[in-house]
Formats: C-alpha cells, sequence, structure tokens
C-alpha cells in the first residue's frame, strides 16, 4: 500500500515537471542593467574661483569612440578659453599705447607696416596649465576637460621672457645708433626693433591682465617709444626708385608709383635711392566678338642697395573693353594694385 502511493507521487511529480518544462512560463533571467550616466560636475557650469589660479573649460565630441582624441581636444578648448579671459581689453590698450607713441607718424604705411609686424610677432601660449577634472558625457558622447593656470608660475614666465626681449632690443639699439646702413639692410634692422616692440608690449600687457593687484605697468618703456619714433620716421624717409626693365611701360611704372605713394612711399626719379623697383611686363590681347580682353603679366624685382635681387613678384590681370587701349589701361591698372600691395608687403 504504501509502496504503491510512493509510485503515484513519483508520477504525479514527473507529470508536473513535465507539464512546467512544455506549457509554463519561461524562467526569467536577470539582465545586466547599464550604468547611468553621472551627473555633470559643478564645474562644467560654473568653474571654481581661486586666488592663484585661473580655470577653464573645453568640451568635445567623440567621434568613432575616439574618446582620447575628443578629450585633447577639449583640452584644447579649455585652454582656448583661459587665453581669451586674459585676453580681454588687451588689444584695446596696445592700441592706444601705439597711438600715442606714434602720433604724427601715423599713416597707411605705419598701419600696413603695423600689420605686417604683429604678423612676426610669437604667437601667444600659456606655460603652466594642468588637467584637474574629466568628464564623459555618455549620452552626448563628449568629453569636457577642466584645466587650471598657475598665475604665479605663468607670471614669472611673462618677466623671464621680457628680460630676454629687453636684451635682445638693447643690442638693436646700440646697432641702430652706430649704424652705417641704409636701404634694405638698415629696413631689416629697424623691423626687428619694431617686432621685438610689439612682441614686448604684448606680453607686458598680459602681464598686467594677470597680476594679482591689477598693479598697471607701461607696455613700453621710454628708450622703445624712442625707437619706435625715430624707426617710423625714418621709414617715411625712405626712397624707391621705379625702372622699367626691357620695352619701357610708362603706364606701369605711373600706375605703381601712384600705388606706393597711396601708401605712403616716397619714388625717388634718381636712381641712387634707398630701395630700387624693376619690372617687366608683357600683354596679350584676346578678341571675342566686339571686346578686347588684354591679359597682363608682370615681374617685379626688389633690390637692396647693392643691386641685389631679393624677391621677386609675379602677377597676373584682365582687362575687357571694346577699346584695346582701354582694355590695356585696366588690367595695367588691375596689375599695378596686385603688385603694388605684394611690393610693401615684401618690403615690411
Amino acid at each position: 500500500m504504501v509502496s504503491s502511493v510512493k509510485t503515484n507521487m513519483v508520477i504525479i511529480l514527473a507529470a508536473i515537471s513535465l507539464l512546467v518544462g512544455c506549457g509554463g512560463s519561461p524562467a526569467v533571467t536577470s539582465k545586466p542593467t547599464k550604468n547611468p550616466t553621472l551627473p555633470a560636475p559643478v564645474w562644467l557650469i560654473q568653474p571654481p574661483i581661486e586666488t592663484g589660479f585661473l580655470y577653464g573649460t573645453g568640451s568635445a565630441e567623440v567621434y568613432a569612440g575616439d574618446q582620447a582624441g575628443a578629450a585633447a581636444r577639449a583640452k584644447d578648448m579649455a585652454r582656448l578659453e583661459l587665453i581669451k579671459q586674459i585676453e580681454v581689453n588687451i588689444s584695446g590698450e596696445l592700441e592706444q599705447e601705439i597711438t600715442e607713441t606714434l602720433q604724427n607718424n601715423k599713416s597707411e604705411l605705419t598701419e600696413r607696416l603695423r600689420q605686417s609686424v604683429k604678423g612676426k610677432v610669437t604667437s601667444f601660449e600659456l606655460s603652466h596649465v594642468m588637467n584637474v577634472d574629466s568628464y564623459f558625457d555618455e549620452s552626448n558622447k563628449q568629453v569636457s576637460i577642466l584645466v587650471r593656470l598657475d598665475v604665479n608660475k605663468e607670471l614669472q614666465s611673462l618677466h623671464s621672457r621680457i628680460e630676454v626681449i629687453d636684451q635682445r632690443f638693447a643690442e638693436v639699439v646700440t646697432e641702430f645708433e652706430n649704424n652705417e646702413k641704409q636701404g634694405m639692410e638698415l629696413l631689416r634692422l629697424v623691423a626687428s626693433g619694431l617686432v621685438l616692440a610689439e612682441e614686448r608690449s604684448g606680453i607686458q600687457a598680459r602681464a598686467n591682465t594677470l597680476s594679482p593687484t591689477r598693479q598697471h605697468v607701461d607696455v613700453l618703456t621710454p628708450e622703445y617709444r624712442d625707437f619706435m619714433r625715430k624707426a617710423y620716421a625714418l621709414i617715411g624717409m625712405l626712397k624707391v626708385h621705379i625702372a622699367a626693365q626691357g620695352a619701357d611701360r610708362n603706364s606701369l611704372a605711373a600706375a605703381l608709383t601712384a600705388e606706393l605713394n597711396n601708401k605712403g612711399i616716397n619714388i625717388s626719379e634718381a636712381e641712387q635711392a634707398d630701395i630700387r623697383v624693376e619690372y617687366d611686363l608683357s600683354l596679350n590681347n584676346v578678341v571675342q566678338g566686339e571686346t578686347t580682353f588684354v591679359i597682363t603679366e608682370g615681374n617685379v624685382f626688389l633690390k637692396d642697395e647693392q643691386g641685389r635681387i631679393v624677391k621677386t613678384i609675379q602677377a597676373k590681370a584682365k582687362g575687357a573693353s571694346v577699346d584695346v587701349k582701354e582694355a590695356e589701361s585696366r588690367s595695367i591698372a588691375k596689375l599695378s594694385q596686385q603688385l603694388g600691395k605684394e611690393l610693401v608687403d615684401v618690403l615690411f
């Protein structure tokens, strides 16, 4: 009897097991849940404020899973933000200083020369920036970086750079005061001093901005101001002689003379000028219907005081008109404008 009951129980349990396996609900297995994106740090919205330090933030999107590349771009953006903080109002301060220094020497030539000088100044970089924190936004696939600038260390670096520039500038001034140079050689010497003055003024202006006490120090010393006044006055007195090679083209000579005069450069009739500009010219006429197209090609040779070619400039221009002479005149006028601009860029 007992044996029969046990057998029946086994049969019943087996049936239940069979029913569960075939017709019951499948077993539920747990899956790992995705970690939610961490909350954005406070510094992403409001960078820290701390005495002796400046903070900057930058963000960059992750492309093709390259999180390291995004972090590098974000750091560059953070450094750029720091530079922008320092650069505020610096440009205006420098312009006011230069304007007051040059006074009567301000002209289109001065402005063009200053732009050329600025292009030769080393771009401003920060030396004491370090990473503080980073954040990865999983939902937006974006990396953000927080960087910090040590203001005191940066000021020390700026002052060290000023000392080096002042030493080099003193050497230029000594050479300038005792110089026997003329023409292009003198121009190169003057230009080197002007680049140092521009670089020095920019560094000092940034040091003023970073100074904890906001103590203002003149960006240019009296020695720099005196040199700049003399340099620009000297440049204004330079004389350039223009001459044709081969077939004479008085029209181009006249147009070039007008262009350079407009830019403040003195043109001399005497061949013994500070700088000699020689050119050659070729014209090609193409007639289409009633319209004539004149293509003018020119080469300008810039020579120093010893007659050596310093630079060769090539240019091409086209003029069109039903009148051949008018087409030629327009073509030469365009060419002279182009050559005049490039010539001034080469000179300075």
